[in-house]
């Protein structure tokens, strides 16, 4: 199963989310700790791409009963 590439601010985004003091380049050139990276910026591109901008601006939002 092939995974999308997180994007740049995905990932920045991610590294903020873990809390670690190393920094991206440090964390994308070991092995386990770029799983895990690239893992919750999935995630976050996920969460992200559910928001419909445009539903938004035109406040077609429906309230759930």
């Amino acid at each position: 199963m092939v995974h999308a590439e997180p994007d740049r601010i995905s990932l920045e985004i991610a590294h903020r989310m873990l809390c670690v003091t190393a920094s991206i380049d440090e964390m994308l050139k070991n092995p386990t700790l770029r799983v895990v990276l690239r893992a919750v910026a999935r995630k976050h591109m996920q969460r992200r791409d559910q928001v419909d901008v445009k539903k938004l601006q035109a406040n077609d939002i429906q309230e759930a009963p």
